[in-house]
């Protein structure tokens, strides 16, 4: 009896070895193809982003690509459930803490804002352009922004600090993801000090 408790055990850790590795062959490639879409909205733009490009980038079939993004639209999701995973993670974790400050959040939000990396950056170009023709592609974004400027509304004596620093790092993304403003190093880095000072200002005393 023993022998087949031993036997079935070993049959489920294999069984779910596999599928843990298969799982995280499929991230990788899925993150592979993330990339390969990135550089291909830096080099050609976010209108001339095709699944065909993006293979080729990606050192893919077409077929291979479809499997994980059967369509442009489900890749355009992709990118997007991707910029959007981290962010939402943290501000989950933050508001089931208990007694979480909205400097700690700002301050966490202010630098993931600041520290976008640059592939994450054009993909998230490439989402605002093809939101043009499809406006529901980036309703998960929405629900996001307003989740956050729920949460930062919850203390009522300090909400509009609070969404207004919010407001100013968000905004001060989107005018770079457009093109409408570029700062120098210096420039953003001063800016970042500023609102993390002003996010100071929130803490409990």
């Amino acid at each position: 009896m023993r022998a087949c408790d031993n036997a079935l055990g070993l049959h489920y850790y294999t069984v779910w070895t596999v599928y843990k590795w298969c799982s995280m062959k499929s991230e990788h490639t899925r993150a592979r193809i993330r990339v390969a879409a990135a550089k291909v909205i830096e080099r050609d733009g976010a209108g001339h982003l095709t699944l065909e490009k993006v293979a080729a980038e990606a050192d893919l079939s077409k077929g291979g690509l479809l499997y994980h993004y059967p369509s442009k639209d489900a890749l355009l999701r992709g990118l997007l459930d991707h910029l959007l995973e981290n962010r939402a993670g943290l501000v989950d974790d933050l508001s089931s803490a208990e007694s979480v400050s909205d400097s700690t959040l700002l301050n966490s939000l202010i630098d993931a804002d600041f520290d976008l990396p640059k592939d994450e950056r054009i993909m998230a170009q490439g989402l605002i352009a093809a939101s043009a023709e499809n406006p529901e592609l980036i309703a998960p974004a929405q629900q996001h922004v307003e989740a956050v400027f729920a949460q930062l509304g919850k203390a009522k004596t300090k909400a509009t600090s609070a969404r207004t620093i919010f407001l100013a790092s968000q905004g001060l993304q989107f005018l770079e993801l457009l093109g409408l403003l570029s700062l120098n190093t210096a420039e953003r880095n001063e800016i970042r000090r500023h609102l993390k000072a002003l996010t100071e200002e929130l803490a409990p005393c």
